[in-house]
């Protein structure tokens, strides 16, 4: 089947289970942040992306490649024109060729025609279903092939000084994501953390691209969608992770990924029903069932 089988909708091969791929009209979208790498490819329109307050220009067919845990927004050059394949590639399939740590792209825009063409074909690869004997092997070991090759495009390993303020802005965001459903202050982070105020806010804010509310807010966002692909109830969704109520968490969903929740949960489910259980995503420490003291936000 081709590309326009389900545009727009996430799906999850039936026989590769730790990368989920989408293709469909370019959306625009704003502060996002994920766990997973993600790369993108828009063709008949160029896309920019902003991060950390510098602006990256893929031109139609360049490779865009965005690492975990990095604020950004993106849009399409037009709207009407653009196309993008997107592919998530989960923590657990990283792990099978490099440290996370490691992937981490300062500059977005990968200028490898290759690389991009060799996206392009795999992607082609795994939005087909299910083929006949072997596929399923050939088209994991294709996977690894182009995470290989992703690999060496990532940049080199932070100095002594940024990897201090990255272990900082990692313990601040774990405990985040362990406290997702509530609010957190300030001075409790200043005690998991051992630092100011000052220290942490500077920390996160220089490794996410965030300060530390609106990454709790991001935080809340990603379990949202984890929730949305198992198919869980809006209304329970939103008492659950803390927003007001459904309008409010509309709202919000809406405002970050330019579709509603009802319309992620629908289109996910209909393509991809199985659950995205990489081992990684098993071994976030996320609530199952929030308590009643936990109250989760989403941006």
């Amino acid at each position: 089947m081709g590309l326009e089988r389900t545009a727009g909708t996430p799906f999850v091969p039936d026989d590769v289970s730790d990368v989920m791929v989408v293709a469909g009209p370019a959306r625009s979208y704003r502060n996002n942040v994920h766990e997973e790498v993600k790369l993108v490819q828009v063709t008949g329109s160029g896309f920019i992306v902003r991060r950390r307050g510098t602006v990256h220009r893929a031109a139609s067919g360049e490779l865009i490649a965005l690492h975990a845990d990095d604020t950004h927004s993106g849009a399409p050059d037009d709207l009407d024109s653009g196309n993008w394949r997107m592919m998530c590639l989960s923590p657990s399939l990283i792990a099978e060729v490099t440290p996370s740590a490691a992937m981490r792209f300062e500059d977005v825009v990968i200028g490898d025609r290759h690389l991009a063409n060799h996206f392009r074909a795999l992607h082609t690869v795994l939005y087909q279903p299910g083929g006949g004997p072997g596929s399923a092997l050939s088209r994991e070991g294709g996977l690894l092939e182009f995470v290989s090759a992703l690999a060496l495009r990532a940049d080199r390993p932070e100095p002594p000084e940024a990897g201090r303020v990255g272990r900082i802005a990692e313990i601040v965001r774990d405990y985040l994501r362990e406290n997702v459903s509530r609010n957190v202050m300030l001075d409790e982070l200043t005690g998991v953390t051992g630092t100011s105020k000052y220290q942490l806010v500077r920390a996160c804010t220089a490794h996410f691209g965030l300060p530390p509310h609106k990454l709790h807010v991001r935080l809340r966002l990603d379990y949202v969608r984890w929730m949305l692909r198992r198919g869980a109830d809006i209304t329970e969704i939103a008492y659950a992770t803390g927003f007001h109520d459904q309008p409010h968490l509309t709202r919000v969903f809406t405002a970050a990924y330019g579709i509603t929740p009802a319309n992620y949960r629908s289109s996910f489910l209909g393509t991809a029903r199985r659950n995205w259980t990489s081992a990684a995503a098993q071994e976030r420490t996320r609530p199952t069932e929030p308590s009643a003291s936990n109250v989760f936000v989403r941006p």
